[in-house]
């Protein structure tokens, strides 16, 4: 495995054990890794390799358990990157750079939402609301670990994809949807529920 993997996952067992998983959502391209478990090692998912590991903080977030990440991370040597600008704190490390969202509501605001239990904030941003809402729960190794619904995982990238500034990011981004799309439309159940996803859209 590459030190990248290692990292990842020593970041996802640290995290575990801090109990710190029954309150996020794993979000973007690792999430591809998990679903091929989930299918059974389907050919069909990409494996996208990224620096980025994002998770995501339900809004509003109900958290009762106090737990420091940036003490965790520091234990990993990431290291808190702060924008004096937004205000903004992310965690870098030479093989991977974590960030926390929340789905941005209402008017939303122009400075990061603080959630005070896990000692960190969060980017809003909009549309994530659509993966909160559909959750999978999948076992890996000794984990539990929370992601987005596959079908809520396209459809998302499906409607973010203009966004994207990079034109590398948004390529790949659009093939993967396609491809997992693709897949996701063979399985009678992921069709159903892409479909049941998509009606519930709003218009």
């Amino acid at each position: 495995m590459t030190k990248q993997n290692n990292l990842f996952l020593a970041t996802l067992d640290a995290l575990h054990k801090s109990g710190v998983f029954e309150y996020i959502i794993l979000i973007g391209s690792w999430c591809h890794h998990f679903y091929r478990v989930y299918f059974n090692n389907a050919p069909e998912i990409p494996v996208v390799r990224t620096m980025d590991i994002d998770f995501l903080i339900p809004n509003p977030a109900k958290i009762h358990k106090d737990i420091n990440i940036p003490e965790i991370l520091r234990t990993l040597d990431f290291i808190p990157t702060h924008s004096y600008t937004s205000g903004y704190t992310k965690y870098e490390h030479p093989e991977l750079e974590l960030e926390f969202l929340t789905p941005e509501l209402g008017r939303g605001k122009n400075k990061p939402y603080e959630i005070p239990k896990l000692h960190i904030n969060a980017q809003g941003l909009r549309h994530l609301n659509l993966l909160q809402s559909n959750v999978l729960k999948i076992k890996y190794k000794h984990m539990m670990i929370q992601l987005p619904e596959p079908a809520a995982y396209v459809l998302h990238k499906f409607i973010i994809f203009e966004r994207r500034k990079k034109k590398s990011k948004k390529e790949r981004d659009l093939l993967a949807a396609k491809d997992i799309g693709e897949f996701l439309l063979q399985n009678k159940t992921q069709r159903k529920k892409l479909l049941e996803i998509f009606q519930s859209l709003p218009l």
